[in-house]
């Protein structure tokens, strides 16, 4: 064979076995980072090691979590922080909830719970109300210091898609303080009705029903002859009636 035949193969033969040794060395270098992040990320130095919760305080977050492995312990990239973020948001008593990991080992949870504004009373018996309507949980007797929507005839599973609730509670709530202790709210002949520090109060069609309170509440204000009936029904063009109308 001629020599520099022979001279050019054993070259292109060590050319070839040098790539091929590269190629191996970055291939096994790759798969170490790769494990080694891997391992990293499954380390104790970036798992849950607190869990911070913020704004609870009757809902069982603990649980909640628990469901979801967000635990301590478990690595933070794992977590299903959105499963999480749901389930707290289906309770009731949860307005806004978020589950966030705060890297390399803390989870962070704020919630932003309802509170009562209404006791209502329903087909079935009383419940808690948030301000937006939302039912919260059932109660043997109404809370004294919660102004009323007597609605006896609103089953509570229909009362989401009802308006006469959200209606009683949103001319509720938008009563000034001072007159919310012993409001209430009913359905009457011609709509909704109310009770407001001794004055019968006409609310009509449930719309609009936080302007009528404001409305109501500033007639009273004004120093109206006890036993007269306001009517708010327009609140643009509020009326009050003498007091033999209550007796109709």
């Amino acid at each position: 064979m001629d020599r520099r035949l022979a001279e050019r193969r054993r070259r292109v033969a060590e050319d070839r076995a040098r790539s091929n040794l590269g190629r191996l060395v970055r291939l096994l270098t790759f798969l170490v980072v790769v494990a080694a992040v891997v391992w990293f990320l499954q380390s104790p130095f970036v798992s849950v090691g607190e869990i911070t919760v913020q704004g609870a305080n009757r809902v069982d977050v603990t649980a909640v979590l628990g469901d979801h492995g967000v635990v301590e312990g478990r690595p933070l990239l794992v977590l299903d922080v959105a499963g999480a973020e749901e389930s707290l948001l289906s309770d009731p008593w949860v307005a806004q909830a978020s589950v966030a990991r705060d890297w390399p080992t803390r989870v962070v949870v704020q919630i932003e719970e309802r509170v009562p504004a209404v006791a209502a009373r329903l087909k079935g018996g009383w419940w808690l109300v948030a301000g937006d309507a939302t039912l919260l949980e059932p109660v043997e007797s109404p809370p004294s210091n919660l102004p009323r929507a007597n609605l006896p005839d609103l089953n509570a599973k229909d009362s989401a898609d009802g308006l006469e609730l959200a209606g009683a509670v949103e001319f509720l709530g938008g009563l000034p303080a001072h007159h919310q202790p012993g409001a209430e709210v009913r359905l009457g002949a011609e709509g909704l009705e109310a009770t407001v520090s001794g004055f019968r109060v006409r609310i009509g069609r449930p719309f609009d029903t936080a302007e009528k309170a404001v409305v109501a509440a500033a007639m009273i204000d004004s120093g109206l002859e006890e036993g007269g009936v306001i009517t708010v029904v327009a609140p643009a063009s509020p009326a009050v009636l003498p007091p033999e109308a209550t007796q109709k």
